[in-house]
């Protein structure tokens, strides 16, 4: 989010001792001297509109940064001194610089009574039943137990009861498509056919084909006693979405075969003009005996599937739902 400046407007301070309103450039009281306090409040003066400085030394002024507080006297300087005004002080030695960039209020919210915000009646402590806490411990330590056996695993040893597999093979083909994507996305071999600007993205900076959205001119402290009306800015940057068309390698069928022995195979390919094969994938699964028992293991690799003859004994590594985890020929 960007601040952006429109211009800059006076402000006041009221003295501590008077109440006299002063400019907030004066660093004194107009009326009984009293000096301006090191946690002065600057206020906005008309809460209506803004009645922006044409004076071009005050606005020097509130861009040259904040006024320094003397560490020796208090005195509030400009900016630019380097010494006190009034006791001669460096002003380099822990100099204080005003606070900056904070939202100033106006005079009708700073003279507006605080209205005490109602606070909620205190609510009565309940203490837990020493029975409903041991049945809430009782029922974390069942989660745990319960969380420990499902990670736990055992060893079995079982017999290959029976086997199958499944390969497949993409066929493309080389044909027009119809796509779309940002312009500076749209690949150099493609034929645009027609694009639309539409929003993109909003940014915190500036940018070409940005629409700027800004909240409410608000006024913020500069630490001089001249405040900057500013306003919340972002930008919503629109953009050309083009649709195109492009020759490219789509998937247009897919084969398959299947067979429940040891001697899996591709399927056999035909193909047409403008076509190739595509990706291959292959599924393996092995069925375990044991005793009374059921197990189902399923595999990409078929060096472990061709050692899973009908009838040969195996270790596997079982969790406590059933699942097969590993498997192993049995030694």
């Amino acid at each position: 989010m960007t601040r952006k400046s429109l211009g800059f407007v006076p402000l006041i301070w009221q003295c501590a001792y008077c109440s006299t309103q002063n400019p907030g450039p004066i660093k004194s009281c107009t009326k009984c001297g009293a000096p301006q306090p090191e946690d002065v409040e600057f206020l906005q003066i008309d809460e209506e509109r803004f009645n922006f400085i044409k004076d071009e030394a005050l606005i020097r002024m509130a861009k040259a940064g904040p006024d320094i507080h003397c560490p020796f006297c208090g005195t509030r300087n400009l900016s630019t001194a380097e010494v006190c005004k009034k006791c001669g002080g460096d002003l380099s030695w822990d100099g204080k610089e005003r606070p900056t960039g904070q939202r100033v209020r106006t005079v009708a919210e700073a003279q507006a009574p605080q209205t005490p915000v109602p606070q909620a009646p205190a609510k009565p402590s309940r203490k837990v039943s020493p029975i409903l806490l041991v049945i809430i411990l009782a029922v974390i330590a069942g989660c745990v137990i319960l969380l420990v056996m499902l990670l736990r695993t055992d060893d079995l040893t079982a017999t290959v009861s029976a086997v199958q597999w499944e390969r497949s093979i993409a066929i493309e083909a080389y044909t027009s498509i119809t796509d779309s994507d940002w312009w500076d996305e749209v690949p150099d071999s493609a034929q645009v056919t027609g694009c639309s600007t539409v929003y993109r993205f909003t940014s915190a900076e500036p940018r070409v084909n940005a629409t700027e959205v800004c909240g409410e001119p608000y006024v913020v402290d500069t630490g001089t006693g001249v405040g900057e009306v500013v306003q919340d800015c972002t930008y919503e940057v629109y953009d050309d979405y083009c649709e195109y068309t492009m020759m490219a390698w789509v998937v247009v069928e897919t084969v398959t075969d299947s067979g429940r022995d040891l001697a899996p195979a591709w399927p056999a390919l035909d193909l047409g003009p403008d076509q190739r094969e595509g990706a291959r994938s292959e599924t393996y699964v092995i069925n375990f005996r044991n005793e009374s028992e059921s197990y189902r293991y399923t595999t990409s690799s078929v060096q472990l599937f061709l050692q899973a003859e009908v009838g040969s004994r195996w270790t596997l590594e079982v969790n406590q739902l059933g699942g097969v985890q590993s498997i192993e020929p049995y030694n």
